[in-house]
């Protein structure tokens, strides 16, 4: 159904209270509420749809090369919130905080048997696997971060947890 202008601008605030608030990144989060709420801030690789069957959100599409490798190629035409453009190297530096052990990620097993991650172009990345992961494809299901919002930061402690920049419809503009 297609929305009129009218419709699109409705909605401008939206109040979500949240108990036991700990972090806005979902990487780090350990809430169910958060996680819930950053789903409207942050997208996934690919979505599961209630038939259980994939669907494309930040990837145009994907392949499986060999038994332990993914070719994932990016939509073109994602922006973060900041304005910066979606790139390959944002899935990486995902990627790399979810194995990272000191993040403790509800998402670490997503990732557990990947072993190396090959930025091929700004818009496609190779998941090389230890070994083979019958229907790897529902792993990539986690939250992107950018990379360029959280360079230079210390990830687990910085106050950008709380003023996340995400791919989403919905922005965070105050959290308190």
């Amino acid at each position: 159904q297609e929305e009129t202008t009218e419709q699109t601008n409705m909605i401008t605030n939206i109040r979500i209270p949240v108990v036991a608030f700990d972090t806005i990144n979902p990487i780090l989060s350990k809430n169910q509420n958060i996680q819930d709420v950053a789903r409207l801030i942050y997208e996934p690789l690919l979505n599961i749809t209630k038939d259980n069957k994939i669907q494309l959100c930040l990837a145009k599409e994907w392949s499986k090369q060999t038994p332990t490798s993914y070719v994932i190629k990016l939509k073109e035409d994602i922006k973060w919130q900041d304005g910066n453009v979606l790139t390959a190297k944002d899935v990486q530096f995902t990627i790399d905080r979810l194995k990272d052990s000191a993040v403790h990620s509800i998402y670490a097993y997503n990732v557990e048997k990947v072993i190396g991650v090959e930025v091929i172009d700004d818009n496609t990345i190779k998941i090389n696997l230890g070994e083979e992961v019958p229907f790897f494809e529902y792993h990539l299901t986690f939250p992107i971060l950018s990379k360029d919002y959280y360079e230079n930061e210390d990830f687990v402690n910085t106050q950008k947890n709380n003023h996340p920049v995400g791919t989403g419809r919905f922005k965070v503009v105050s959290n308190n």
